[in-house]
């Protein structure tokens, strides 16, 4: 079979313009230049790919449908690996708006710009941070370029996402506490403490259903939205608190310290994902952070994280 990459452009145009006319047009030849190579086409394929009408233009035959998803396939890898090359023999630059959810954004984000700007120092960072459906939204409405969050299926729903880590939820506690002494902790060891929750949106819904599918109510006396200020509360020995991801210090702003153990049930675990849009990936900027994201989470520092 001998079908060069121009005649399955020539297709590709022809197809969705449903207009030999227009396609040439879109492809600056001449309209019997589109119509030759489409028959061309159809005769090394033996297959009827287009119904020519006189007054209603072309249209896709089944077979031609099926052809013009492969060829489409097919030069989706060819623009892929045309840019890929332009990569290799340039430095990836430009202003680049990364998201993050806002209580992992310190824990993750620095060594994965580190990574970032070490092999692409002509690259700007605007970092932007937020709670899950912030960031999702971000990306939406094109204000964010590419983000990092755990998954909420019915907020990320048209975004592409790549998993990086699947996190369970564990415990903290002040470093002196009696729980301290255990290698797990249940919820029903938890529901007998004072408690303290993290309040942003997913996470209330997240950690309270955790209680909830179990028949637990959980007795939360202190709520707030900052990460680091729930850490500082329960190393002053105000309450206990779910968490998932962990820095690397068991220190908290307070000057307390606290321990992590994990949950003796197999609870509901979170997706981290890096998010963005069909296009945006298309975007070499947005490549190399999705890559330096995935190198990231393949390394020994980024599984002292998860606490399991």
């Amino acid at each position: 079979m001998n079908v060069s990459f121009r005649i399955m452009r020539y297709y590709a145009a022809a197809a969705h313009f449903k207009s030999l006319t227009k396609a040439a047009a879109e492809m600056n030849i001449s309209q019997s230049a589109i119509s030759l190579a489409v028959d061309n086409l159809e005769a090394e394929l033996g297959l009827i790919l287009l119904n020519r009408q006189r007054s209603k233009g072309i249209s896709l035959t089944a077979k031609g449908r099926d052809v013009l998803a492969r060829i489409q396939a097919i030069l989706d890898q060819v623009e892929n690996f045309e840019s890929d090359i332009i990569g290799l023999r340039e430095n990836v630059s430009g202003n680049l708006h990364v998201g993050c959810f806002n209580a992992i954004a310190p824990i993750v984000l620095a060594p994965i710009l580190k990574r970032l700007v070490s092999e692409h120092s002509a690259i700007h960072v605007n970092i932007i941070e937020g709670n899950v459906r912030h960031i999702f939204d971000s990306i939406h409405r094109g204000e964010v370029d590419v983000g990092i969050s755990y998954d909420e299926a019915d907020i990320s729903a048209g975004l592409k996402t790549k998993t990086l880590a699947v996190v369970p939820p564990h415990v903290i506690i002040p470093q002196n506490h009696p729980l301290a002494a255990k290698k797990s902790i249940s919820l029903a060891e938890m529901i007998d403490q004072p408690m303290i929750l993290l309040d942003l949106p997913s996470s209330r819904q997240y950690y309270t259903s955790l209680f909830e599918s179990a028949g637990f109510e959980p007795n939360f006396v202190y709520k707030s939205g900052n990460y680091e200020m729930v850490r500082s509360m329960v190393g002053a020995g105000l309450g206990i608190a779910l968490l998932q991801s962990r820095p690397s210090t068991e220190d908290t702003h307070c000057g307390a310290k606290i321990v992590c153990r994990p949950v003796t049930e197999n609870l509901r675990k979170s997706r981290l994902v890096v998010a963005y849009t069909e296009q945006g990936i298309k975007r070499r900027i947005v490549k190399a952070f999705v890559e330096q994201c995935e190198a990231y989470f393949t390394t020994k520092e980024s599984r002292k994280l998860i606490v399991s």
